[in-house]
């Protein structure tokens, strides 16, 4: 509610001289506005004055009331109460050898800070009230003229309650008259007493923010301190005093030696403070504090270190049950404890949560330590529950939880944390009311975090908002606030250029911001000499990035990305000059950013593989023999764990690797090139399928470590567990209430880093020195011990085949002349192109498949021209340098095994099948007439569990999910046929266990997975393009999720059919992470899997199954037979079925495995 202009306000407040009898007063002026009856009464005691006022407006108003109490000794007779028309005056003698004046000052507060004695600041004075003003200010400066010693804030306690001084019509220097008259401080000699008014003076700038209060207050701290010797106890009381008080003037006036004093009164008050006093851990929180202002100034990184050294120092030294301890302890105790000790609505945790959260996030971006940046989170978030809706600081809060979660998922990646970012700036921006000086800041924050999501996600409304929230920042901020720099940089989309040299321009030199306004700049010079090719443009931004990591200390986050973009001006320079020393410089540059132990790793690997491009390309130019190639795809691939840490869920180890998608194969094929076949073959296995392989790593037996060190290795084993929990994306991202997401995803990042620490311990033991490292080709090789495998690596810089093979130890290399990237490419068009038109995206009937054109190749024909290139220009060059290497059938049935592994764009092309094909369907020579084919993601998964599937004597039970009538799906009649064959090849009930229909669930299937060896899945499946962890089986309730089977450690699993649609469909974008639910059944456990490449034909499923199942059950039992060969045959019997012979009937089918 606002304030009546009319109740009774304080015009002015005067203690005069206490050395002259005449003037030996206290003088106090009240504006009554609109009287009609007034009453004034005082009540005089022996310490004790009492004045009440009431007024009233009309005679059937409600009075207006004024009380205050002033403690002081008085001579009662000589008070003095003077009743105007509109004003009442008071005046209070002291009586000799009384109180002293400056305690009476200290209580005059319970007047000026009454509750509604004072008008709204808006309100005008009228023209008697400022008469009234005038003549006791005059009073006041012909008192000082007379030669007393009236102090400055006598003059100056009350002038007015506005927060700005009255501008007085008429007056030649009004209020600054008064600052000339008063420069002596009044004559106290006690140091108690002077500190006594500087903390009143404190006080009165925290609620008007009048400069001259916290002038006058140094001034006073200052001379106690000056007053007092180091030995005294309250030495350190009066230090702390004038340390905060440098820290409040710098933070008003941003003076460099305000910030300078503040730390060394500060550091002198802990100094002279010894351990155990109760004041030890404020003083050491003040100390940490002005650390972490001069830090943000000058970016010392010795600050910073200083600022949480200190910080955590107040906590080892706080008592515990102390109400101060867990307001510092949260960072550096465990939660459970600190909530434990803190009681709850202690008023000042809300505050020291935020400090120390903001402390922690500044040393993150110095220093890059994703543990400080957690630190930093979980602080903050104590900090945003604990403040109370409604509360001045919840703006505040809000703002730098959402700016730490924006640098969270710049740093690692997870959707979730920039989702929360811009929720939580926005609440900051509509809890900040205008006019507040924190609005522009709030405002420039939302803009990039829309900005930044812009980049992930592409949706144009966030630019939008993003230039307008920016606008707006730069619109509110004065011209010489400090910020104005800040917001100019960041409002890049337009005028980006005289923006980023305004920012430059008023930064001052020394200052922790200037590095990162010349790197801006230098970008905009590139940006403009990109369109403009002017050479003036190139130096100019040469030089500011330059600059700019000369200004920035080694050691700091920024320096790789600072480095990347000079190397990226190098580079445009070389492009315009040609000059070689330009390239070279550029390298170098490039490749000591992407060596950098600090920083975002993202940032790091973009170096690495610019570094590899120049030196492929156009260093070769200089040197054709050079291979410095291969040392900048060793750092990268160095840096592969650090990109797709274990600590980030599945889903965004996914995303991070989209800039290294075809790494692996571009460094195989340079490895190549260089005669060095066996590093090539080691990096396609290190830098392919690189999720799954660190699942796979967390699920390594680990039964020689448990023999020589069983603690690390049950340790291990814990760990390992827990993060295979954590991985999947729903574990900490939708779903949950914010804090349990937000506790989750902590957990999880800190068991990636506890799982890191126990593996380097593990390799420090001997014989454990290459623990989880990449394997060599010594191990590598085993993967052929059931025929010959052959890895396809397609490649921009060729395209090779390596061969390995069981009776030899050497790595075969084949160079395919005449196949190519870009013919793979087209290839993989060409048959997405005929599934589209023939509708081939669902399980379907022949009334679903349509005509597909293809040139001269119509319908299903249009299959042959790709099986004939895969044939002519691959498959045939393999077969024939196996031949050469007289491999024959292992049973002596005229059939090679081989098992291909391919790479890139050949990973979704139906290899198994090609062939010179007629007309009519039959071959005139293919694939399948020489050889079983199979498939593997990778060499690894053919290493592990090599026992055979099924031995004798054990337990057999195959689990049948068959879903005739999915909700929401077309209807798989065909999939009861299936069902009918599988009992009729398993007559045991015991042996079959059937989810049909409503019972088919995704928890009744997932746990029946559990218990049974073998699976048959006869549904729907979805591959979903934009979320491939989220592709899966359709049943009953909704999906089975690929990354909740991924999930699954089945050690008991042996087999899976899948027979659903496009059940071995990758990502086209991550080609070389095989994300498809065929290989998400290998991680599970299952050796072996039969998948589809695309959708197939209801009525083809039900007969595969049955030859499949004869082939390799023997009364109701696993036999012999391999399913791979199971499956050959059962397809080359659907091809001689009446139909059965169309490619897109038998194409399809593969198997996955060992």
């Amino acid at each position: 509610m606002a304030s009546d202009p009319r109740r009774p306000s304080v015009l002015w407040a005067q203690q005069t001289s206490e050395t002259d009898e005449r003037k030996n007063r206290i003088n106090i002026t009240i504006n009554l506005p609109d009287i009609i009856e007034s009453t004034v009464n005082c009540v005089v005691t022996k310490s004790t004055i009492s004045f009440n006022a009431k007024i009233r407006s009309s005679v059937e108003g409600v009075p207006y009331a004024f009380n205050c109490n002033l403690y002081a000794e008085v001579q009662a007779e000589n008070i003095r109460t003077v009743l105007s028309p509109q004003f009442f005056s008071i005046a209070l003698p002291k009586m000799t050898g009384g109180v002293h004046w400056p305690h009476l000052m200290r209580r005059m507060k319970q007047m000026i800070s009454a509750q509604q004695m004072t008008k709204p600041k808006h309100v005008p004075l009228g023209e008697a009230e400022i008469e009234q003003v005038v003549a006791n200010l005059e009073r006041g400066v012909r008192i000082n003229r007379d030669g007393n010693p009236v102090r400055r804030e006598d003059l100056y306690s009350m002038v007015s309650h506005d927060q700005s001084p009255i501008a007085v019509p008429g007056t030649d220097g009004g209020v600054s008259s008064f600052e000339d008259s008063g420069q002596p401080i009044a004559g106290e000699d006690d140091p108690g007493s002077l500190n006594n008014h500087g903390v009143d003076l404190v006080q009165q700038f925290e609620r008007r923010g009048d400069a001259w209060c916290l002038k006058l207050a140094i001034e006073y701290f200052e001379r106690s301190v000056n007053l007092t010797p180091d030995r005294h106890s309250e030495k350190p009381v009066y230090l702390t005093n004038l340390g905060g008080s440098f820290v409040r003037r710098f933070q008003q006036l941003g003076n460099m030696s305000d910030i300078e004093l503040a730390v060394t009164n500060l550091e002198r008050a802990v100094q002279l403070t010894p351990d155990g006093h109760p004041g030890k851990p404020g003083r050491l929180n003040s100390l940490g504090t002005s650390f972490m202002i001069r830090f943000k100034q000058l970016g010392d990184v010795t600050d910073i270190a200083h600022a949480v050294l200190n910080l955590e120092r107040a906590v080892q030294l706080t008592p515990d049950g102390h109400p101060d301890k867990p307001n510092i302890a949260h960072a550096v105790l465990n939660r459970e404890r600190a909530v434990k000790l803190t009681p709850d609505g202690h008023p000042d945790k809300p505050s020291h949560f935020n400090n120390l959260g903001t402390s922690f996030m500044t040393r993150f971006k110095q220093l890059g330590d994703v543990t400080d940046m957690e630190n930093a989170i979980l602080n903050l978030e104590r900090a945003f529950q604990l403040t109370p809706d409604g509360h001045p600081d919840k703006p505040s809060c809000l703002n730098n939880l959402g700016t730490s979660l924006l640098a969270r998922f710049e740093r690692l990646g997870d959707v979730t944390d920039m989702e929360n970012a811009v929720s939580n700036l926005e609440r900051a921006i509509q809890l900040t009311p205008d006019g507040h000086p924190d609005k522009p800041s709030h405002l420039n924050n939302l803009g990039t975090s829309f900005m930044t999501r812009f980049e992930r996600l592409g949706d144009v409304t966030d630019v939008e908002n993003a230039i307008s929230n920016l606008k707006r920042a730069v619109q509110l901020t004065p011209d010489n606030h400090p910020d104005k720099p800040g917001l100019l940089g960041n409002l890049d989309m337009e005028n980006a250029f005289s923006n980023h040299e305004r920012a430059v321009q008023l930064t001052p030199d020394g200052h922790q911001d200037k590095p990162f306004h010349l790197h801006n700049l230098g970008n905009s010079f590139l940006t403009r000499f990109k369109q403009l090719e002017d050479m003036p443009d190139i130096e100019h931004s040469i030089a500011n990035h330059e600059l700019a990591v000369e200004l920035t200390p080694d050691g700091h986050s920024d320096v790789p990305t600072l480095l990347f973009n000079l190397g990226n001006s190098l580079s445009e320079k070389f492009r315009k000059t040609g000059h070689y020393h330009d390239l070279e410089k550029s390298i170098v540059t490039y490749a000591t950013s992407a060596s950098s132990p600090v920083g975002p790793p993202s940032i790091c690997l973009k170096a690495a593989t610019t570094w590899s491009v120049l030196a492929l390309g156009e260093l070769r130019r200089f040197h054709p023999s050079d291979q410095s190639a291969l040392d900048a795809y060793r750092v990268a691939f160095d840096l592969l764990p650090r990109v797709a840490w274990v600590g980030l869920n599945i889903e965004t180890r996914h995303h991070h690797l989209l800039a290294a998608s075809s790494l692996a194969c571009d460094a195989a094929a340079v490895a190549i090139s260089a005669n060095d076949p066996h590093i090539a073959l080691a990096w396609l296995e290190q830098g392919r399928s690189i999720v799954w392989g660190q699942i796979l790593q967390l699920r390594t037996p680990v039964e020689e470590l448990r023999l020589s060190h069983p603690e690390l290795a049950v340790e291990l084993t814990r760990i390992s567990k827990q993060l295979e929990r954590g991985a999947s994306d729903n574990n900490f991202g939708t779903g949950q209430h914010r804090q349990s997401r937000e506790d989750a995803g902590q957990q999880h990042r800190q068991l990636a880093r506890d799982w890191d620490r126990i593996v380097e311990q593990v390799r420090q033991k001997p014989g454990f020195e290459h623990f989880l490292l990449p394997k060599q080709f010594s191990e590598l090789r085993n993967a052929a011990r059931d025929g010959p495998v052959v890895v396809v690596n397609v490649s921009k810089h060729g395209c090779d085949a390596l061969i390995i093979e069981p009776i030899s130890e050497h790595l075969h290399h084949v160079r395919l002349e005449d196949f190519s990237y870009k013919k793979a490419q087209t290839l993989g068009q060409l048959l997405h192109s005929i599934l589209s038109q023939q509708n081939l995206r669902a399980r379907c009937d022949d009334r679903g498949a349509g005509p597909v054109f293809d040139g001269r190749f119509r319908g299903d024909d249009a299959f042959r021209p790709i099986l004939a290139e895969l044939w002519k220009s691959l498959v045939n060059p393999v077969l024939e340098y196996l031949e050469s290497l007289q491999i024959h059938s292992p049973m002596g049935d005229g059939y090679f095994r081989i098992t291909w592994c391919p790479t890139g764009p050949l990973a979704f092309l139906p290899i198994h099948a090609a062939g010179l094909y007629n007309a009519d369907g039959t071959s005139s020579i293919s694939l399948p007439d020489i050889a079983i084919s199979s498939y593997t993601p990778t060499l690894t998964a053919l290493l592990s569990r090599s026992q055979s599937i099924t031995p004798h004597g054990s337990t057999f039970k195959l689990l049948a999910v068959v879903q005739p009538n999915t909700p929401g799906a077309d209807s798989l009649p065909g999939t009861r046929q299936e069902l009918e064959v599988i009992r009729k090849h398993i007559v045991s009930d015991s042996s079959v266990h059937v989810l049909e229909g409503p019972k088919a669930t995704t928890e009744e299937v997932s746990s029946r997975m559990e218990e049974c060896s073998w699976v048959h899945l006869a549904c729907h499946g979805v591959q979903d393009v934009s979320r491939p962890m989220e592709s899966g089986l359709l049943l009953q309730d909704g999906r089975l999720e690929l990354s909740k089977i991924v999930e699954k450690r089945l050690d008991h699993a042996e087999f899976a059919f899948l027979s659903a649609c496009q059940t071995a469909t990758g990502d086209v974008t991550r080609p070389e992470e095989a994300i498809h639910l065929a290989a998400g059944m290998l991680l599970a456990g299952y050796r072996g899997v039969v998948a589809t490449m695309w959708s197939i034909r209801d009525d083809d499923a039900p007969f595969v199954a049955d030859k499949f199942y004869g082939r390799v059950l023997e009364n109701g039992q696993p036999n012999h037979v391999k399913p791979a060969e199971a499956l050959h045959f059962a397809i080359r019997e659907l091809r001689q079925k009446p139909g059965g012979c169309k490619f897109s009937s038998w194409v399809p089918f593969i198997y996955m495995g060992q």
